[in-house]
C-alpha cells in the first residue's frame, strides 16, 4: 500500500510533464558584425618623447589612442589603446645652427585580435603650418654674431603628448560583445 501511494505524485509528475510541452531554448539574437574599415581616422598621442639627442634608427616609440573610435555609437577601439611608432633616422643637431632632423613611420596598432597596420592620415590633415623661412632665419641669426660658426642647432623631437592623426591600413574586425 505504501508503494501504491509513493506511485501516485510520481505518475502525476509525469503526466504533467508530458500534457505541457517544453520550452524552446531561446538563443540570442544574431549580431551584425561590426568592422573600423581601413582609412578609419585614429587621433594618436605620444607617450615619451622622441628626440635626435638619443634616438637612433630603428627605435620604437609608444603611442596612444587619445580619443575612442565609435561606430554605429559603440566603442570599438578604447581610449587609451597602444599604437607603435619606428624612428626611420635621426640626425643630431650641428655647428652653424645646423638643425637636427627625425624621420618616423607609424607601425600598428595593438588590438585584441593581433597587430593592425595604421598609416599617416592623409596630407591635407597634417599640412605642417608655419616652417617657410626658418633656415634662412638662422643662418642670418649664425652669420651675423661672432660665436656664430659655433652655435649648435636645435635638436628634432617628438614631444611627448604631442598629437598625430593616422587612419588604420586594415580592416579591422570587432567581436561582438
Amino acid at each position: 500500500m505504501q508503494s501504491a501511494i509513493m506511485l501516485v505524485p510520481l505518475v502525476f509528475a509525469l503526466l504533467l510533464q508530458s500534457a505541457s510541452p517544453a520550452p524552446e531554448p531561446v538563443s540570442p539574437p544574431i549580431a551584425a558584425s561590426v568592422v573600423a574599415k581601413a582609412g578609419t581616422a585614429l587621433r594618436l598621442m605620444v607617450w615619451n618623447e622622441v628626440s635626435t639627442r638619443s634616438a637612433k634608427a630603428g627605435d620604437r616609440f609608444l603611442m596612444i589612442v587619445d580619443a575612442p573610435v565609435t561606430i554605429d555609437g559603440r566603442v570599438v577601439i578604447p581610449r587609451g589603446t597602444k599604437a607603435w611608432g619606428e624612428v626611420v633616422s635621426a640626425r643630431s643637431s650641428g655647428m652653424v645652427g645646423r638643425a637636427g632632423a627625425l624621420e618616423t613611420r607609424l607601425l600598428h596598432l595593438d588590438t585584441a585580435g593581433g597587430p593592425v597596420p595604421i598609416a599617416p592620415a592623409p596630407a591635407a590633415v597634417t599640412a605642417d603650418k608655419g616652417r617657410n623661412g626658418t633656415l634662412q632665419m638662422v643662418m642670418v641669426t649664425a652669420a651675423l654674431t661672432p660665436w656664430g660658426p659655433f652655435a649648435r642647432g636645435n635638436n628634432a623631437r617628438l614631444k611627448a603628448g604631442h598629437i598625430v592623426e593616422a587612419v588604420l591600413n586594415a580592416d579591422l574586425p570587432v567581436a561582438s560583445p
